[in-house]
């Protein structure tokens, strides 16, 4: 999709700032910084729910987006979920100014209807997957493919639909995954021509017997 220079500048501007905190090592991408910024611009949601919060940076990324350049708070419930003690800790430094609608729980609330999920973590229970709102947004930032195959399954045996894709940066490292319920058929095929752009990308590597995704990262040089 589309990104504007502005997203790119803001996404790096956060992932320098986190990279050079305490417990940046699990932090998410540049890249999937970008995406993130530019999916919730693309969605507007109203309900946001961020699992695996870790010291903040993806949350930061939320918060940026629901405040505009004039200070003012976008009506949104946002909540980011983290249960370890010392990434809530960082994550209270980190994240500031807290906005009004914006929290930290340690584990994800119930039978609460979301328009879109940043997925970073495996604090979301395999039933919290029911409560995504008609035509919800999940972004996965890295491969988490059993909680990808978890949350299909939920939605198929509820009677939803869901289609995905993942982008990668031009590395073919480790990128981001989008998943949405009840997409619109202009959306099915929107996924279907990334799915197949991605695997011809991925190509050339895979030709070569090189990895591409996560194991792509761990052989590349830091």
């Amino acid at each position: 999709m589309p990104v504007t220079d502005g997203v790119l500048t803001l996404a790096a501007d956060i992932h320098a700032r986190f990279r050079a905190l305490p417990g940046s090592g699990q932090i998410a991408s540049e890249f999937a910084l970008t995406g993130a910024l530019a999916w919730l611009r693309r969605s507007r949601p109203m309900r946001v729910l961020e699992i695996g919060a870790g010291i903040g940076c993806l949350s930061e990324v939320i918060r940026r987006w629901a405040v505009s350049d004039s200070g003012v708070f976008l009506n949104a419930e946002i909540i980011c979920v983290e249960d370890e003690p010392w990434c809530q800790a960082q994550w209270q430094q980190n994240v500031r100014p807290l906005p009004p609608g914006l929290h930290l729980f340690d584990k994800a609330p119930l039978l609460v209807w979301w328009d879109f999920v940043l997925l970073d973590g495996p604090q979301m229970p395999a039933d919290g997957w029911i409560a995504l709102a008609q035509r919800g947004v999940i972004f996965v930032e890295g491969g988490r493919r059993a909680q990808r195959s978890e949350l299909h399954r939920v939605l198929r045996e509820a009677g939803r639909h869901s289609i995905e894709a993942t982008w990668r940066p031009p590395d073919r490292s480790k990128g981001f995954s989008v998943v949405l319920c009840d997409p619109t058929p202009a959306e099915e095929v929107w996924f279907a021509a990334v799915r197949c752009h991605e695997w011809l990308r991925d190509l050339p590597l895979r030709l070569r017997g090189r990895p591409v995704g996560k194991r792509r990262a761990e052989e590349m040089p830091p």
